[in-house]
């Protein structure tokens, strides 16, 4: 069920299967003895409001209570990624899930963990991503040109605009160079691609504790 968390200590492999695109990642969970794993669908706390939400697909845990460590993953699954709309939307997403995978693991706060953030995509179109990236660059420089020769109450509006559209391009590039920044902490973000097997998409994952 999505928006629920579900706990197994042993291994197994667990079927994810996008709904509009029914490409499907399946999960490999390898467990040691004491180790156990956490799996959900578009988990959302309990206690968050879930109405207009973003989350990502996909969030697993691999923790070792002996050790004080644990792996997380936190994945969304696409089509393709390459234009704006896309990559926004995207980030959106994966920076919400990682606050919603701390509320999980605040408690663990003595213990080391190995982050994965990111996305499975048939198809990773990088010239789009730096195709979106110019034209934001080159929209900006015009309106800063523009601006010059607007009257002031004019003007102000345009600013706001301006600075609204400069925040997608800090996060667009951020993209383009694979991390995203939160609270101002970088987070690398990971791409897995799919393959196709018969009339379907298919991504392995495996997941591991360190």
């Amino acid at each position: 069920m999505k928006g629920q968390l579900y706990v197994t200590d042993e291994a197994r492999t667990i079927c994810f299967e996008e709904e509009k695109t029914s490409d499907i990642v399946n999960i490999h969970f390898h467990m040691e003895a004491g180790q156990y794993g956490v799996y959900g669908n578009e988990y959302i706390p309990p206690f968050i409001e879930k109405e207009g939400v973003k989350k990502a697909d996909i969030l697993t845990l691999v923790i070792d209570d002996n050790q004080k460590h644990f792996s997380s993953w936190i994945l969304d699954v696409k089509k393709a990624v390459g234009g704006e709309d896309v990559i926004l939307h995207l980030v959106e997403q994966l920076a919400e899930s990682i606050k919603h995978k701390n509320t999980i693991t605040n408690y663990m706060e003595d213990y080391t963990e190995r982050q994965h953030v990111g996305y499975v995509t048939r198809e990773l179109q990088g010239e789009r991503i730096q195709e979106a990236v110019c034209k934001k660059k080159a929209y900006i420089e015009n309106e800063k040109m523009a601006l010059e020769r607007v009257p002031i109450l004019i003007g102000t509006g345009m600013k706001t605009k301006l600075l609204k559209e400069e925040a997608k391009l800090k996060v667009l590039t951020a993209f383009q160079n694979n991390y995203i920044e939160l609270r101002g902490e970088k987070h690398i973000i990971e791409n897995y691609l799919s393959h196709e097997e018969g009339d379907k998409y298919v991504c392995d994952l495996d997941v591991v504790c360190f």
